[in-house]
């Protein structure tokens, strides 16, 4: 029995440095020799969630429930794995379980206002981070799961508020981090929101979310500009049909045009922490970027062309197929550069890992 705890204590302290492969391991020679133990099924469903097994989470999750049907952790570990997969009413249902079981405990209750969230019942997950705030008021990941709440219901300054608080109580809290950049999104301030995702990085480097969504609001960022930039160019092309212009006055709208959004984007740019300027230019030389500034600045180029060089007479017939172009290079340009963040959204309803800054009060009993 003394060596079964001892195996089991150095399980957890491997997943609590993430550690998840050598624990699961580990525990998969624990529960092999001691398959009546919960809280060996309870430590090897927890690597599993660190490592992305969910399914197997599940199960380990599940095995823990049926060998101990009064404890609380299994259900909250099976709800927490449920997420990830998508099974948001299973989800619901188990977190519902492990509050009923421990109603006393604060975990239940931000498991079950996480697993409503992602249910989409934000009535019920304040009502959770309510009884949450109430049980552990100096609780960071309480005020962190009550500033999620709080962001999905509109409340941005009630938002602000609890990751704040949560920062106060824990300044190293990456999650809480995370959330006061997309709080900084949710307000247009893109500057801020990357300074927020920088330092979330800093705190956690293992947690990768945090960088891809610094690279998914310069894509978003670009994205935008290609889409002001397409639009100023939609007005432009009709001013030779409308005032009759001559060439250069067009030729040189066309060149203020493209002048005037580069020098709003070096001006974004220049804003930002240098950390995050060298992000920038890696972003804009990757393939995908380059290719879609190209598609975008050369359909509007030929879309000028078009215009600026048919005689007077040919306009009417040469404008729609300038305007279509255009559109499609705006078109084309989007797809490029949205198809493989769509999964990575800052937005997204990415849960704690097992034992990160964010997840470790939340996990563990």
């Amino acid at each position: 029995m003394t060596e079964h705890r001892q195996e089991l204590a150095r399980a957890a302290a491997m997943l609590d440095l993430g550690r998840y492969d050598e624990a699961a391991g580990l525990l998969a020679r624990v529960v092999a020799a001691e398959p009546a133990s919960g809280r060996a099924w309870c430590l090897f469903a927890r690597a599993h969630l660190g490592a992305d097994r969910y399914q197997e989470a599940v199960d380990a999750a599940n095995r823990a429930a049926t060998l101990e049907p009064a404890e609380e952790w299994p259900h909250r570990l099976a709800s927490n794995a449920l997420m990830h997969l998508g099974s948001h009413a299973e989800a619901l249902r188990a977190a519902s379980e492990s509050r009923k079981l421990a109603p006393s405990y604060w975990q239940t209750h931000v498991c079950v206002a996480q697993a409503a969230l992602a249910a989409a019942q934000p009535s019920l997950a304040a009502a959770a981070a309510a009884e949450a705030r109430r049980l552990a008021p100096n609780e960071p990941d309480v005020h962190f799961l009550s500033g999620k709440v709080a962001l999905a219901r509109g409340d941005l300054e009630g938002a602000r508020e609890h990751q704040e608080r949560a920062l106060a109580l824990d300044p190293v809290h990456s999650g809480a981090m995370n959330e006061l950049g997309r709080i900084r999104l949710r307000r247009h301030d893109t500057a801020g929101a990357i300074g927020h995702f920088i330092s979330a990085a800093r705190a956690t480097p293992g947690e990768h979310i945090y960088s891809r969504n610094i690279d998914v609001v310069i894509l978003r960022t670009v994205s935008r500009m290609i889409y002001v930039f397409v639009l100023v160019a939609l007005i432009l092309l009709w001013v030779p049909a409308v005032a009759h212009i001559d060439r250069f006055p067009f030729a040189l709208g066309f060149g203020l045009l493209a002048a005037g959004t580069l020098a709003s984007f070096t001006v974004m740019v220049l804003r930002l922490p240098r950390e995050a300027r060298r992000l920038v230019r890696r972003t804009l030389r990757t393939r995908r970027v380059a290719t879609a500034l190209a598609v975008a600045i050369g359909g509007v180029a030929v879309a000028f062309s078009a215009v600026a060089f048919v005689p007077s007479a040919e306009l009417p017939q040469t404008l729609p197929v300038a305007i279509i172009i255009t559109i499609g290079a705006r078109m084309v340009a989007t797809a490029r550069l949205r198809s493989p963040f769509s999964r990575n959204q800052p937005g997204a309803r990415r849960l704690s890992r097992p034992g990160s800054a964010r997840g470790r009060d939340i996990m563990v009993p």
